[in-house]
């Protein structure tokens, strides 16, 4: 056994894993299980809840429409306790193991559903997080969901989009006329984007982030680049509510 495999056994000993959705301890422990594996196989379970519109699992829905995204693809439908709990932990600590678990199901689900075609993409994004969340939990939660994605796919990550200081409460307290009228006009596009504008011009872009509900803020995005040149932008989520 490895100097690093004995280290990593003894520290799970000292300070065994958690699941992330019940808090109990993985009986494997090997420092990857943030997950036990009653919650993983509900999680998985999640993926063959079907539409309640077009009664098609999650990958294969079209229901779930976005003003200027072209396609959206996701694997989960935002349901249950414990998917909104995996997804609060890749909202509100940056643990990889749970970031590659979403990023990996939110790949398989773009590979099966064939809506998207991974070799027409240009650039891999992802939305922007307001500044003083970013400041309170040191990350912006889709960056690492969409560096993920790049390597999965082999396509290039760029940070396209950013957030004004004016984008400056959470979504999540809204309804659906407030979270429109919360990003309006309070993204931009980063420094390199604004020197290095026609980069994007022509490209087919995917962007990524965590949970969809309105759309509005993957609407702004989108609106954006379109503006600024974007061909088609497409969208990749770990979950969305049912439509």
């Amino acid at each position: 056994m490895s100097i690093k495999k004995i280290i990593t056994k003894s520290l799970n000993i000292i300070f065994p894993v958690k699941c992330v959705c019940c808090s109990k301890i993985s009986a494997k422990s090997n420092g990857e299980d943030i997950l036990c594996e009653n919650c993983r196989t509900v999680l998985v379970e999640k993926a063959s809840f079907h539409c309640r519109i077009c009664g098609n699992p999650p990958c294969f829905c079209d229901c779930k429409k976005v003003e200027h995204i072209d396609k959206i693809v996701f694997p989960y439908f935002y349901a249950g306790d414990k998917l909104t709990r995996a997804i609060y932990a890749v909202k509100k600590s940056n643990l990889y193991y749970i970031n590659e678990f979403f990023a990996k199901d939110m790949y398989n689900s773009l590979k099966l559903s064939g809506k998207i075609n991974i070799c027409d993409v240009d650039i891999i994004t992802n939305t922007p997080r307001m500044k003083k969340s970013v400041k309170l939990y040191g990350y912006n939660q889709t960056v690492p969901l969409a560096k993920m994605t790049a390597k999965y796919t082999g396509i290039s990550y760029m940070p396209v989009l950013a957030a004004s200081k004016l984008y400056d409460q959470e979504q999540k307290s809204l309804d659906k006329t407030q979270r429109v009228l919360n990003v309006q006009n309070k993204l931009t596009v980063t420094k390199y984007i604004r020197k290095n504008k026609d980069i994007i011009k022509g490209k087919n872009i995917l962007i990524i982030d965590d949970v969809v509900t309105t759309g509005s803020i993957l609407s702004e995005c989108a609106r954006i680049m379109k503006n600024i040149g974007a061909k088609n932008v497409y969208a990749l989520c770990a979950a969305s509510v049912f439509s």
